[in-house]
């Protein structure tokens, strides 16, 4: 009798598939996948005759649940060539409503990644602009068990070969969620459903994509994060809302009215340091499920729900209202007053931007939120006494589209 193999969480590939194109994701400790089974009992329930009660039950099948996945990777940066692009490129696509890859080009249909130049050259963009869609791209999911034994190859992955390959169909990534441990390594945990998993008896991942994985320096670090937050108004192009303190039509730039009432609201900007926190994206998507007698049914597609992007930050509560970085700038204190007392707006809105990384000879990520709805920050007495704000990256208009971009500068 032959010895059980047994599988190691930690001798795991994970590949994802998009048309014909495969690419390796390096993922890390922690991930996992699943699909249960929904269920319907029947139980009798009738009074006694004589001196028994019947009291028996029967069980069906009656559906699969949609597959459902999470991993974490590193957010990794990568100048291939003079071509900008990231390991985690094609989870951002599909994210963003991309739909299909045409390799050489290396463009996305629809183009959720695009570039600020011709070809890549200066950054790679990450969109919103095109999500605006009732369903997303799809992809296959794999998860080579023993794939990284010292005898695997990636052209012969088996299940003879001592591999457990399972193939999950029809994919797509619901949510995004990137940490600031601020002692840590920039880290972005995926998550997402599938409609069935299952057991393949082998894999050719022999050409699958990996630019970036072989780099060591194209990680980043959270420490080397900056945060700018500024009042939106209508000078200079800026997105506009609610009001102008200096009548229609004036270019002041410190006119940071939002009310209409002819008086600034907030200052110029806020310095903050930050010291945590976290921006989440999620698609809120629902897989739809036929229910038909006789038959145990399985998923059929997905649907997807409102886009929402926001998150939270710390920072300690700092009552120097000087400039800090630049004129009519204010700090934490001033930041949670102003707010506080803007009793006025039911509304407001922010342009908030987390730059991660954007050392010398290092990457960079830039989450551009144009329209930031911000919450009263909250105390936290600690130590040192800090605040925890909320904000929700909203679009322009209830119909937009441009709630967030985030520009890749590689390594």
């Amino acid at each position: 009798m032959a010895a059980a193999t047994l599988q190691l969480a930690r001798n795991t590939h994970v590949y994802m598939k998009v048309g014909d194109n495969i690419w390796k994701l390096p993922v890390l400790d922690g991930f996992s996948f699943s699909q249960a089974t929904a269920t319907q009992e029947i139980a009798l329930n009738e009074m006694q005759t004589g001196s028994e009660s019947s009291r028996g039950r029967t069980m069906f099948n009656t559906a699969l649940e949609p597959a459902e996945w999470s991993f974490s990777t590193y957010a990794r940066p990568t100048l291939d060539s003079s071509t900008h692009t990231a390991v985690e490129e094609a989870l951002w696509a599909m994210f963003f409503g991309a739909t299909g890859y045409t390799p050489g080009t290396g463009a996305w249909n629809p183009a959720a990644i695009t570039s600020n130049n011709a070809g890549r050259t200066s950054s790679m963009v990450v969109t919103s602009a095109l999500s605006n869609t009732a369903t997303l791209g799809e992809f296959e999911l794999f998860f080579v068990l023993g794939g990284c034994s010292t005898d695997a190859a990636e052209s012969t992955f088996a299940k003879s070969a001592g591999q457990t390959i399972y193939k999950m169909t029809k994919c797509v990534v619901n949510s995004a969620s990137v940490d600031f441990d601020i002692d840590g390594i920039t880290t972005i945990n995926w998550s997402g459903f599938g409609a069935t998993l299952g057991q393949e008896a082998s894999l050719d991942a022999s050409s699958s994509i990996k630019t970036g994985l072989a780099s060591t320096s194209n990680y980043l670090r959270n420490r080397v994060t900056s945060l700018a937050i500024r009042p939106n108004n209508r000078f200079a192009g800026d997105i506009a809302v609610f009001g102008e303190s200096n009548g229609a039509g004036t270019t002041d730039a410190d006119d940071v009215d939002q009310d209409g009432d002819n008086v600034d609201d907030f200052a110029t900007g806020y310095d903050l340091t930050i010291t945590g926190g976290t921006i989440n994206f999620e698609n809120n998507i629902t897989f739809l499920t036929p229910d038909e007698l006789c038959k145990v049914n399985a998923p059929i597609g997905h649907v997807t729900g409102n886009r929402a992007i926001g998150g939270n930050f710390t920072c300690y509560l700092n009552d120097n209202d000087g400039s800090p970085s630049a004129a009519g700038y204010k700090r934490s204190a001033a930041f949670f007053d102003d707010l506080a007392t803007a009793t006025n707006l039911s509304q407001n809105s922010f342009a908030v931007t987390f730059t991660i990384g954007g050392t010398a000879g290092l990457g960079s990520i830039a989450v551009k939120m144009p329209t930031c709805h911000i919450e009263t920050p909250t105390h936290q007495i600690e130590d040192i006494v800090s605040l925890e704000t909320t904000f929700h990256a909203l679009p322009s208009t209830m119909t937009g589209k441009d709630d967030v971009t985030l520009t890749y500068v590689g390594v």
